[in-house]
């Protein structure tokens, strides 16, 4: 893995010893398995050298033997996420925005606006779980079916937080939630149900109002992690019946 993230980076192992510190050869022997068990202050060195991400950087420690924490992204992390998916959200035919481990809103496509009916810079930094939970908000008014989807949204909610169940953040967050009654309620029938295999939020589809159509959209809801940090993801709205495809094609900005 090491060498995988030094040749990504495009240094060489003499470029990396200077940067983190290390004697010559170190790192060829690290890389060689000659040396089983690095200090983790010395992996630490070499990571930052190497300019390598969250994921990256658990999965080295992780091959290690060493615990790896999970914090929520800093102002920095969100920069750099926002930046990278600037591309692929650009290229997306259906709305599509990108959120971090605690559901906030990081980054959002050309198609979102006509979704929600706003900008969605109004939401930029807020939790994109909540709202739906609350019918007075903006993402709750939106909701057709509420009690078909909610629960299928918790369904993925649980499977994608298992990981960060110990984490301190994940419990405050969860407390906050269920403060919210509706959550409360869809919460704990789901909790009460046989855990899913998998996130299954596409088994059922997402049916919302949007300005200028007359019956609900139709949409199937897919997530895909950042390989190089994977607190970060983006969700697709894909469109699941004729009428949603013709719209999404409508409100696409020329």
């Amino acid at each position: 893995m090491l060498r995988a993230l030094r040749e990504q980076a495009g240094r060489s192992q003499l470029q990396v010893e200077l940067e983190a510190g290390l004697g010559s050869g170190y790192l060829q022997r690290l890389e060689s398995g000659r040396v089983a068990h690095p200090e983790r202050d010395t992996l630490e060195r070499v990571l930052a050298a190497l300019g390598a991400r969250y994921s990256e950087r658990r999965d080295v420690l992780e091959a290690f033997g060493y615990a790896v924490s999970t914090p929520p992204p800093g102002e920095a992390e969100v920069a750099w996420a926002r930046l990278l998916c600037a591309r692929e959200l650009d290229e997306a035919t259906m709305p599509a925005y990108t959120l971090d481990c605690t559901h906030r809103l990081v980054a959002w496509n050309r198609l979102v606006a006509p979704l929600l009916g706003a900008d969605p810079g109004t939401l930029a930094g807020q939790s994109m779980l909540a709202p739906w939970f609350d019918p007075t908000s903006l993402l709750g008014r939106l909701l057709v079916a509420p009690d078909e989807f909610l629960p299928a949204m918790l369904q993925a909610f649980r499977f994608e937080m298992r990981r960060y169940r110990d984490e301190v953040w994940s419990a405050a967050m969860l407390a906050g939630l269920l403060e919210m009654p509706a959550f409360r309620r869809h919460w704990y029938a789901v909790q009460a149900a046989p855990e899913a295999v998998g996130a299954a939020r596409a088994l059922v589809p997402l049916r919302v109002h949007a300005g200028g159509h007359g019956g609900p959209l139709r949409f199937r809801l897919a997530a895909e992690p950042f390989l190089r940090d994977d607190r970060f993801r983006i969700l697709y709205f894909f469109p699941d019946d004729a009428p949603t495809m013709d719209w999404v094609q409508h409100a696409t900005p020329r």
